[in-house]
This record gives structure tokens, C-alpha cells and sequence, in this order.
């Protein structure tokens, strides 16, 4: 795939191992496999921190087949989808104009937030999360982003050092709240310079 990634293609051909992987631009009738994949991705990387009960209501409103539908039709929303022979193996979702939390110490001008980012766990550690990064960044460089931004929970070291490895920082933090439970994230954020 190289370091340059053409965006105004709606999809990608990746090659990781001896696997290849196909990257598209979502459609709402990706929505219903899309709600079952992030579903389990999401259960997969945080259920054994949770409470159950606040997992099962964070996934119940934030990964319904209709939610991923509205998602998918908003129109400063990018949700990238990686398929391999087994259907959905990530994802990543940008948000194109969000801007920085309050508190942050980054200033920008246009920035865009990287709203989720995963991958099955049988992909994790071959490359289609650093894929998924650099379609990501040529997504919002196209669109005329400086800053790209995202928030990481506090207790995930995995995560904060996969995004430091990508060039983010920590800017500043935002609170989450996962069912009944506050939780804190990191935002950290890419300062962009034409990258693409």
C-alpha cells in the first residue's frame, strides 16, 4: 500500500502477510454487519475491564444497527471498513470538522477526530491498524485538516503506545461515560503538514 494512500477511490486494495485485505468507504447497507463487528470488537477489547451491565448498555446505544446507519449517512462522516475472507476484520471512523475538547492545549484551525479505530484481534500486531492509520490521515488531508484528533482511555497502555507510534501526543483529557461508569480518556492528537 505504500505511504501514500489514494482517497478519492473509494477502495483499497492492502496486502499484510500473505493476506489481502480490502478497504472501502461504508454504505448503509454495510449497517447491519458493521453494528455486529463493532460490537464484538468493542466487547472483545474492553469487556474484561467493565462492568457488564455498563458494557452491555454503552453497546446497546452506541453500536445499534440503526446508529451505525446514521453514522454512516452523515455527511462529515468517513467509516472506513477492512474485509478479509472472513467479512469484517476493522474499521475506522472520522469525523470530519470535530473539534478539539475544551482544555486541549493544541491550537488548530480545522481538525478532524479519528471517532474509533479497530481490529479483530487476529489482525492485531500485522499491520492493519498502522493500514487503517494511514487511511485516516489521507482522508483528512485531503479533506484540509491540520490537526487530527482522538481520545484514548486511560487504562489502555496497548492503544497509547500504538498512537504514539503513529505520531500522536497527549493534548489534554476528556471524560467518557460507558453505561453508568465515568471513565477518563487521554486526547491526544497528530499535528498534519500536508502528509498527503
Amino acid at each position: 500500500m505504500g505511504e501514500r494512500v489514494e482517497v478519492l477511490r473509494e477502495e483499497l486494495r492492502v496486502r499484510l502477510d500473505a493476506d489481502d485485505v480490502r478497504v472501502r468507504l461504508a454504505t448503509s447497507a454495510d449497517a447491519a454487519a458493521w453494528s455486529r463487528a463493532a460490537t464484538s470488537m468493542f466487547r472483545d477489547t474492553f469487556g474484561p475491564a467493565n462492568k457488564p451491565e455498563d458494557l452491555e448498555a454503552y453497546l446497546a446505544s452506541a453500536f445499534s444497527e440503526e446508529q451505525q446507519r446514521a453514522e454512516i449517512s452523515e455527511a462529515n462522516s468517513r467509516i472506513w471498513l477492512a474485509y478479509d475472507r472472513e467479512g469484517i476484520a476493522g474499521y475506522a471512523h472520522v469525523r470530519l470538522g470535530a473539534p478539539l475538547p475544551a482544555g486541549s492545549t493544541l491550537a488548530t484551525n480545522r481538525s478532524a477526530e479519528i471517532a474509533r479505530i479497530y481490529a479483530e484481534r487476529r489482525w492485531q500486531g500485522r499491520g492493519l491498524g498502522a493500514s487503517l492509520m494511514r487511511v485516516c490521515v489521507a482522508t483528512v488531508s485531503e479533506w484540509g485538516a491540520d490537526v487530527l484528533w482522538l481520545g484514548v482511555w486511560k487504562r489502555n497502555p496497548r492503544a497509547i503506545a500504538f498512537y504514539e507510534k503513529q505520531g500522536f501526543v497527549a493534548v489534554g483529557e476528556q471524560a467518557f461515560l460507558l453505561g453508568a461508569d465515568l471513565q477518563h480518556d487521554f486526547v491526544m492528537a497528530r499535528r498534519l503538514t500536508n502528509e498527503h
